[in-house]
């Protein structure tokens, strides 16, 4: 990950060199789509190649890539599958960081998405600081499935887990999730398949404002997003989806448990995590020294942390999990003495 933490402060600080940046991630695209006949290429990519996109503000006026073409990209079939797929298990095994060229584009495409997510939560207020619950529809072997049940009953503080620049998409609707699972039974009753429905139900909430106001206090210039959890359904070429983009998402596992769903005849196993929708991933970091980088950074992560502790509590004691209950108010507990002892 420091290769990649490396390749985004590079980025930033020679925003100036966007041109060679473009040219590099359109040589490395090239490079990944090598052999796809030109005319299934994604059409969005013409639009990314030619755009020019910059971070919006009251102080930028610029008019940017109004079409957001970087989401626009990610929502088709063919830019998920041919590009972002690719780059997104690149981020999930590591197996990019030894090559700093391909770090470095995969790295620029992904700030282009943060781009368009951050002007899209400005221009279109019912995107900014989303809130509610997504789910998502995944199929997982007999070991990736063990692999969470696993995680699923260790210490609560030790079943917290994240994907750092990875995008994932979640939907609103727990039908369009439940669908990836269609014809599953059959193909399960006769031998078929050995693959099991795994049901992600995400409890997406914003940082609360009181901690917000302790952040912003102490750090006025710094800019807080809310691009972890971005509906995208009016960009999306599958808008039936009720798509939500997960970008970079930090999830606590609360729990998982077997569930029974109208319409499947076998349960399906259902994990249930929280997740917050406030990020400091925007160039407004750069502009502090690292001394007061390293303390803004310490500050936000207490924040963040006490304020997911709340919520699991809360969510706990509603799921009747009270050993749990008592672990989420340790942390919480541990997270106010630390927010006491940091020297801000």
């Amino acid at each position: 990950m420091s290769a990649i933490r490396q390749a985004i402060i590079h980025i930033r600080e020679n925003w100036k060199d966007y041109p060679i940046f473009m040219a590099d991630l359109r040589a490395y695209i090239h490079e990944l789509t090598t052999g796809t006949d030109k005319r299934h290429l994604p059409p969005y990519l013409p639009v990314v190649f030619a755009s020019v996109k910059a971070w919006k503000s009251e102080l930028n006026a610029m008019r940017d890539d109004e079409n957001l073409s970087v989401i626009r990209l990610y929502t088709s079939q063919m830019g998920y599958n041919q590009i972002f797929k690719i780059i997104n298990q690149a981020f999930r095994t590591d197996n990019i960081t030894e090559q700093e060229k391909r770090v470095r584009c995969a790295v620029f495409l992904v700030e282009l998405l943060n781009i368009d997510l951050f002007n899209y939560t400005l221009g279109v207020p019912r995107t900014y600081n989303f809130e509610g619950i997504v789910y998502r529809g995944v199929l997982f072997s007999d070991d990736q499935l063990q692999d969470f049940k696993d995680l699923a009953v260790r210490p609560v503080a030790e079943r917290y887990w994240g994907i750092p620049l990875a995008m994932m998409s979640a939907s609103t609707s727990r039908e369009v999730a439940l669908k990836e699972f269609a014809g599953l039974d059959k193909m399960t009753n006769t031998g078929m398949t050995t693959r099991h429905p795994f049901l992600w139900r995400i409890h997406v909430i914003s940082l609360f404002p009181r901690y917000l106001k302790i952040y912003r206090e102490r750090f006025p210039s710094n800019v807080i997003s809310t691009i972890c959890a971005v509906p995208i359904k009016e960009l999306s070429d599958f808008a039936e989806e009720d798509e939500v983009l997960l970008r970079g998402p930090f999830f606590q596992l609360l729990c998982m448990r077997e569930e029974v769903f109208e319409g499947h005849e076998r349960p399906i196993h259902v994990m249930d995590l929280v997740m917050l929708n406030a990020n400091r991933d925007h160039p407004s970091t750069m502009q502090l020294s690292a001394e007061e980088g390293e303390k803004a950074r310490q500050l936000f992560a207490c924040l963040v942390g006490m304020c997911r502790a709340e919520v699991s509590r809360e969510l706990a004691s509603l799921y009747g999990l009270a050993d749990d209950v008592i672990q989420h108010e340790e942390m919480y507990r541990a997270g106010e003495a630390k927010l006491a002892r940091l020297d801000l």
